[in-house]
Order: structure tokens, then sequence, then C-alpha cells
């Protein structure tokens, strides 16, 4: 029976991946042999990266106290009391993505466990996601001669970052409807297990669409896919769960562009238009079939490293074109969304190029792309300060718990940046989470960052999100969260720093640490920390509304006034719960005090 290709069955979440190339680095320089396989799946599970499903009872209260370290010992005796037929496997199966995808090279036989450069670029504090995985992915191949997975044998021959470039673009030549939608991904893009398959699945695509039986089609492809008469349900299930990984590799290299629903559940998957230079350069390139290699030495040592494979930007007259068309779009940007920019912005766009060095082009290209970048979030801000349904959408969906703990967290964390940029009152609102090249989220924000910056002329915050409100909130988000209030805070001495935590439902555990943090200190100095429900965010919001509508509107002064007053509080209040109370009575008053000042 045939099968289709898979990046991870292990992390469906490739950020995720970082946290277990962290654990390994652990063991760098050690043999991946069968004791450190188990030592792997065991440090996996003590620093929390991996909760096998059979918790001894006498273990329970590590996770039902997870801010309390769970010591290697125990760790070991949860992984013993799983009573697995092959306990090392369990340990290769974690590593497996890692060293797929190049970021290590571990494995028994193959001397010492190696962190690549590119896992190394990985576990740095500022790595670029696209980069990594753009590299990562471009060097995916199968077969491989490390991989007894997706053989030769199989019928395998393709490089899928390429083939599945080649099959939507051949798509978006033939079809009025651009890209892959979820099901057309999810059914064809894991079957397609040769790259000169393309033509053959460009035809059946367009089948599928003029089919009046959807089901019917899928079960009678995937019946021809695996060349049987019957087929189980979860064969089919596998496909859209494999389609719906390769999708959230894919787009975290910014060379596909994912138009999605904030719940996740519907999307469509196109070339990214502004990268078509480089694409198109990378096409003629490479053809999508899989690169052969004499030994397994000489795939590891391509595979580890980061120079390869070569990049057809490389050369100078490729990367030229790159910049021109960068220039060109950016200009066309500026002419149809009637901008303005300073002489300054002028003078750096319409620089001679042909004097610069290569590095000099390179660093160019990716000032243009950032130019691009602010300037698109301009058009989209002026749009959404004229959209009063928008608002008003916002503003729902903030109120709608319910609806809220379907989204995604990037979506949540976008959902809060369009409603800070509404208020208009900023130099800055600063997202962290990693965008494409229309500055959509493509991830959540890192760990090591404030989910939000925030500038104001009168002060400075970060804003911390979370859909978490179960009591894992304030062990999961509480400690990062005035760690990074911290960070900002000696960032910017001068500043009066706050920080807004916001979230469908704030824990009694979460008030009342942050209480503390507030009314005595963290780590030896008080902090400025204002908790807020999603409802009540969207009062700042629903505020904001009833003035636009009548041609007015509130400044950051009046939120300073605000977050202060709930800050100053906690000094009188006794108790975190009377805090609470006093936050919900605060926004009321403060709405009703705006709304009569403004009339």
């Amino acid at each position: 029976m045939r099968k289709p290709w898979s990046i991870s069955t292990t992390v469906r979440n490739p950020e995720r991946l970082r946290d277990f190339l962290r654990v390994l680095k652990q063991l760098e320089g050690q043999s991946f042999d069968t004791s450190n396989q188990i030592k792997y799946q065991v440090l996996l599970i003590k620093e929390r990266i991996y909760k096998p499903l059979n918790i001894p009872v006498d273990y329970l209260k590590y996770y039902e106290e997870p801010e309390t370290e769970i010591p290697y010992k125990v760790a070991e005796q949860i992984f013993i009391m799983q009573k697995y037929e092959d306990p090392p496997m369990r340990g290769r199966q974690s590593v497996n993505p890692l060293n797929k995808l190049g970021f290590s090279i571990a494995r028994e036989g193959y001397g010492p466990i190696i962190i690549t450069d590119l896992g190394n670029k990985f576990l740095s504090d500022d790595y670029e996601i696209g980069y990594i995985f753009f590299k990562s992915l471009l060097k995916l191949q199968f077969p491989n001669p490390w991989s007894a997975d997706f053989s030769e044998k199989e019928g395998f021959d393709i490089m899928p970052l390429i083939t599945v470039m080649k099959l939507i673009k051949k798509i978006n030549g033939e079809a009025e409807k651009k890209g892959l939608d979820k099901n057309e991904f999810n059914l064809f893009v894991p079957t397609l297990i040769k790259f000169d398959q393309v033509d053959e699945y460009v035809q059946r695509i367009l089948e599928f669409r003029k089919a009046k039986n959807k089901d019917e089609y899928i079960n009678d492809f995937v019946k021809m896919f695996y060349q049987t008469t019957t087929i189980p349900a979860n064969k089919i299930n596998n496909l859209f769960d494999y389609g719906d990984n390769i999708m959230r590799y894919f787009r975290l290299t910014r060379y596909f562009k994912v138009s999605m629903d904030p719940l996740g559940s519907n999307w469509i998957i196109d070339l990214e238009p502004s990268r078509k230079v480089e694409i198109e350069q990378l096409l003629d390139m490479y053809k999508g079939a899989s690169i052969k290699f004499e030994t397994v030495t000489d795939y590891l040592n391509y595979l580890s490293d980061i120079e390869q494979p070569l990049l057809p930007w490389e050369k100078r007259d490729n990367l030229e074109k790159v910049v021109q068309t960068l220039k060109y779009d950016t200009n066309n940007l500026i002419k149809e969304g009637k901008l303005q920019i300073s002489q300054e912005q002028q003078t750096f766009l319409d620089m001679e190029i042909h004097d610069l060095d290569k590095n000099q082009l390179e660093k160019y290209k990716d000032q243009i792309r950032a130019f691009n970048l602010e300037l698109k979030e301009r058009i989209k801000k002026v749009k959404l300060m004229s959209d009063l349904n928008k608002v008003e959408e916002i503003i729902v969906t903030l109120q709608d718990i319910k609806k809220l703990r379907e989204y995604e967290p990037e979506q949540f964390e976008k959902l809060v940046t369009e409603a800070l940029k509404i208020i208009n009152d900023e130099i800055q609102i600063k997202p962290n989470y990693p965008v494409d090249d229309d500055g959509e989220p493509v991830s959540h924000s890192p760990a090591n960052k404030p989910d939000i910056e925030c500038y104001y002329k009168k002060f400075k915050a970060i804003i911390e999100v979370t859909l978490n409100s179960s009591k894992l909130q304030w062990v999961l988000e509480g400690q990062p969260v005035m760690r990074h209030l911290r960070n900002f805070e000696i960032q910017h001495q001068n500043d009066d720093v706050f920080c807004i935590f916001i979230a469908p439902r704030i824990h009694i555990d979460t008030y009342s640490q942050f209480w503390i943090s507030v009314k005595y200190e963290y780590n030896g100095i008080p902090q400025k920390i204002v908790p807020m429900t999603s409802e009540q965010f969207a009062m700042l919001l629903d505020t904001l509304l009833l003035l636009l509508k009548k041609g007015k509107r509130f400044s950051h002064i009046e939120l300073y006034e605000l977050y202060t007053n709930i800050v100053n509080e906690s000094k009188r209040l006794v108790s975190f719960s009377n805090w609470a109370l006093f936050i919900e009575k605060s926004l009321a008053d403060w709405q009703q005090r705006i709304i009569k000042r403004c009339r």
C-alpha cells in the first residue's frame, strides 16, 4: 500500500521544535545510544515539553502544581511507568523531526550528537523564523540516504517545497480560482510523491473543483492512491492532519501566503506575490526532483552545511532583479495608496543599486521589504480607522468568550493589536509575532519577548495576551509576563512603563500574583500591571466607538489616567479580590467620565 509524505507527526506546531532542540542541546557531544535515547525522552518529561498519558498517582502533584520543578528521578520514574515495549524508540521518535529538518544529527552509530549551524541559529535569541524554515524545508527531500521512510522503492522522488510551488504556480495559470483551499491542499499535497506528477495533479484538482459530490470524489481518490477497494476513515483523516501540518511549516518560510479565518478552520494557501521573482528563480534552478548523494556522509555534510543548497539570488544579477522588483512594487504601492512619504524615504527608494556591493545589496533588499511592509500597515490602519463596522466586529469578538476559545493564539494577538491601533494615538504599536509580507501573523510571539509593545508620548507599555483561562494561566503566563515587563522597564528607565494583561478570563491565582507584584514587589521593585478580561478591554473600544460616532475620540492621556488609577489603588486595597472588583468598577467609571467629558 502506498503512503503519503509528511513532515512531522510528532510535533504538529513547528514552533515547538525549538523546545525539543533546546533539550537535545543538553546532550550534544554524547552518543545517541539507547541510554541517551531514553535520557532524552526523560528530559523532555522533566522540562514539561512532553506529557505522557499515564501519570502515576504519586506524581500527579507535579502536574497539579505546574510551578513545581520535576526532578530528573521523578521524570525517569514517570517514563518507566509508561511500560513502553521499546523505551529507546520514544527518544528516537522525538528526535526524528529535528534530524529530518537538518537541525541536528542524532542517531546511534553516526558519532556524537551534533546541533547543526542552522539548529544553533534556531536556538539563538534573535533567530529569524522565516530564514530558519526556508533553509530547512528547501533541503527536505524524499528519498534521502539517511532515512528508510519515503524510499525510491515506494515511488518517492520529490523536493516537497519546490514541487508544491510548481503545483500552485501551474494551477494558478490554468484556473480562475487562485491557490489551493484547505481540502485541496490536504488531499493532493501529501499524496504528491513525485516531482513529475504536477501536471497530473493539476488535472485532478480541476476535476475535484468541478465534482458535485466532493465526499465521493475524496473517497475514490484516496482508494486510488492507497490502491485498495476499502478505505478506513483514519486514512482520510490522516491526510488532513498531514496537510494541515505541512501548511503550518510552509507558511513559516514566507514564500507562501495563507489566508485563514481566526479559528484556523478554513484557509487558502497561495504563492507569496511579493516574492514572485525569487520563486521563479528557484523554480528555474530546481525541477523538484530529489538530489542524489553517493553516501550517507555526503548527505549529512549537505544537511549540516548552512550555505547549502545554492540559492539563485546569491548571484548578483539575480539579486538585482529581486531588488528592482521590490522597488517597483513599493513605488506602485505608494502611488495606488496615495501615500505621503518623506524626502529621506524617497531618496532611499531611488537609491542607485549598481554601486552597492553584494552585502550592501542584500541589506538594501531587506530594508525595502521592511519599508514595503510598513506602507502596507499604514494602508491597513487607514482602512481600519474608517470602518466602524470592523470596530464593532472586534468589540463583539472580544466579548464572546466561547468564540475566543477557538481562536489561534496568533489571531488573538492580531485582534488585540488591531484594537490598539484603532485607538490611534500611539507613536508605535509593535506586535512581536512573526508576519508574512502583508503583515499577517504566521505564528504567535516568541517566548522571549512581550506579545505587543506600545509606545506613547506619555508612557510605554507591553501587552501580554493569552487564551488560557485555567489555573495553569498563572504558571504559564505569570513569571514570563513579569520578567518581560522588568526587561522592558530596564530598557526604558526614564519612562512610566505598564503591562496590560488580557485574557478571556483571569484566574484568581493570576490576580493574586500580579497584585503582589504591583502592591509589594517583583525582585525587589514594584511593577505596574493592569489585568483585564477581553470583555473589559472591549470597553475601551466601545467607548471609542461611541465617541467616533460623534466625531470625537479619547487620547492616550486618558488611558494613562485609567492605568495609573488601577495601579495606585492596589496600594490601598487589602486583598487581590478587592482589586479585581475595583478594576471592573474603574473601567465603568472611566467610560462614563470620558463620554461625559466629550459631550
